[in-house]
């Protein structure tokens, strides 16, 4: 949602600018009403198309430096309180939510209030037209089908010329232009654009009415006298509507006294051909660069199996750290032993960076950072933050010497499926090093990624972030946080685990070596309940050893 947002905006402000800077000043004021309404049509509707199947048959775009991407993990410890629930995010979301109800709010009592004066006032019809006749003293507007005017405070001869304009308004169904306005007003509040692109819309409808009154013959400067004499309180009534005497005046003035824009003036028009296409293909564009394997925030509980005691002869080679990792959405990992100091470690994530030439033509083997078909491990993204849970320690030593921070692992996933080229980026003590090699090293093999239908490497950089937890500072535990951890351990011995198809508690994963691990499944909701009925409604796990 958020994303969508900063693209409606961001088209918003260039279409009006464009606006500004081309057409603000022609007199093509039809040409000028479409390409304002276009605009924000286009603006809202661009995000929601993809352009992604065209664009992948252009090789130019594997020169993308993105890479199959993995979502950030943060493992915390139970009974620290939920530290997402006051961030700023959410107070965004709260404050635009509670603005956009008052702008719907707003809206609402405007047609209300045109309703209220469509029901008191008196259909009639001056000079052969219908109107709505009040008896309050306000400016004369339109909404739709219905012109509401008080014909005592006007003369017969500004009266015609009321009707006229009016009438354009009613004819051209100008109201839904209004409309469309208020709308992207509402939803777009906070961009001073929309505000701007709304005055633009309505005046822009006054120099069409205006054109009529004129070309229907009546006298410029009498009609213009008349627009200077009108004074009146404008209501909420008719902010919805078109108004006889919007503002402002001297800018309608000129714009009737002024010279005709040529013919040829509009060919400039055209420019949003080129603009749309280039807002379509940097949305699908940075679509495609972001794609990444989705997992949804999820809790997950942390054991302290290890796969294997870290090896103290493994090798390190540390390297400077890529200068723009990107990382995605954040999911949270819980420890569900509250009654213990957990250390724990903060984050996993899986980022790619930019090929490096001269490693690949040492082995003469392409390695690639965006493929057609990224990379599967054993059982999808499930199936990887059971590894992470099952498999991944802090060194005991390690917490003795109290050692933390951030290792950069970076590994190839070659063309079948197997790890490969290990090492490290960026290391912090031999111990954490030797433990990250370890997890990725002990990875059983992966579905490998494709490019052009053939099975080719893929490079991936993992950081770990080590975390020891902070000995000033207690834990507070909460009954909110005791039953959740309650119900995390209830949940995970609900889980139906498979090995080579018989059935074993939930336990007996931490006693499998992933080496011996052929596949690993995950089956949730309906598919796990059409396998094994009532016994799979919390989820089934399933293991393949290798023969």
């Amino acid at each position: 949602m958020g994303i969508y947002l900063l693209k409606v905006n961001a088209s918003i402000i260039l279409f009006y600018l464009c606006y500004k800077l081309f057409f603000q000043r022609d007199t093509f004021w039809k040409m000028r009403r479409v390409y304002l309404l276009v605009s924000i049509l286009f603006s809202f509707v661009y995000p929601l198309v993809s352009m992604e199947g065209w664009l992948k048959k252009q090789e130019p775009i594997m020169t993308a430096l993105s890479a199959v991407q993995l979502d950030e993990l943060l493992i915390t410890p139970e009974g620290v309180g939920d530290t997402t629930a006051f961030s700023l995010e959410n107070v965004f979301w709260t404050i635009f939510g509670v603005v956009v109800l008052l702008f719907l709010i707003r809206i609402i009592i405007q047609l209300i209030s045109i309703m209220r004066q469509r029901i008191r006032g008196t259909k009639t019809e001056l000079h052969g037209m219908p109107v709505i006749q009040v008896d309050e003293k306000i400016t004369p507007f339109s909404f739709f089908k219905w012109i509401f005017i008080n014909p005592e405070l006007h003369t017969e001869d500004q009266i015609a010329e009321i009707l006229e304009h009016e009438l354009t308004h009613v004819r051209q169904w100008h109201s839904a232009d209004v409309i469309v306005a208020q709308v992207q007003k509402t939803f777009c509040w906070f961009n001073p654009a929309t505000w701007l692109m709304e005055r633009e819309i309505r005046i822009n409808l006054e120099y069409l009415a205006d054109n009529q009154v004129l070309k229907s013959g009546f006298e410029p400067k009498k009609y213009q006298y008349h627009l200077l004499s009108l004074t009146y309180e404008t209501g909420a009534d008719s902010k919805l509507g078109n108004q006889f005497n919007v503002s402002p005046i001297k800018k309608r003035i000129k714009m009737m006294n002024s010279k005709k824009t040529k013919k040829a003036g509009l060919l400039k028009y055209a420019l949003i051909i080129p603009v749309a296409l280039a807002m379509l293909i940097i949305s699908t564009m940075q679509d495609v660069i972001a794609s990444t394997l989705h997992v949804e925030k999820t809790e997950i509980p942390v054991t302290e199996q290890a796969v294997a005691e870290p090896k103290p002869s493994v090798k390190i080679e540390i390297k400077e750290q890529p200068k723009k990792p990107e990382q995605l959405k954040i999911a949270v990992i819980t420890d569900p032993k509250t009654n213990e100091k957990p250390n724990i470690f903060d984050e996993v994530v899986v980022v790619g960076y930019g090929f490096d030439d001269k490693e690949a033509s040492d082995k003469k083997l392409k390695v690639y950072e965006v493929v057609e078909e990224p990379p599967v491990f054993p059982g999808g993204e499930m199936g990887m933050f059971q590894y992470l849970m099952m498999n991944i320690k802090y060194p005991a030593e390690a917490q003795k010497q109290k050692i933390e921070g951030r290792v950069m692992v970076q590994f190839v996933v070659n063309e079948i499926g197997k790890i490969e080229s290990s090492k490290i980026l960026r290391g912090i003590d031999p111990l954490l090093d030797a433990e990250a090699l370890r997890v990725v090293n002990s990875m059983p093999n992966w579905t490998p990624g494709k490019q052009g239908g053939k099975n080719v490497s893929v490079r991936y950089t993992l950081p770990i972030q080590f975390k020891l937890q902070n000995d000033g500072k207690k834990d507070v535990e909460t009954s909110k946080d005791k039953a959740r951890t309650k119900s995390q351990e209830a949940v995970r011995k609900d889980i139906l685990v498979v090995v080579d198809g018989k059935i074993v508690p939930f336990e007996k994963l931490n006693e499998i070596d992933p080496k011996n691990i052929e596949n690993i499944n995950v089956l949730k909701d309906k598919k796990a309940t059409e396998l094994y009925g009532d016994k799979g409604k919390n989820g089934v796990i399933i293991v393949t050893m290798r023969k």
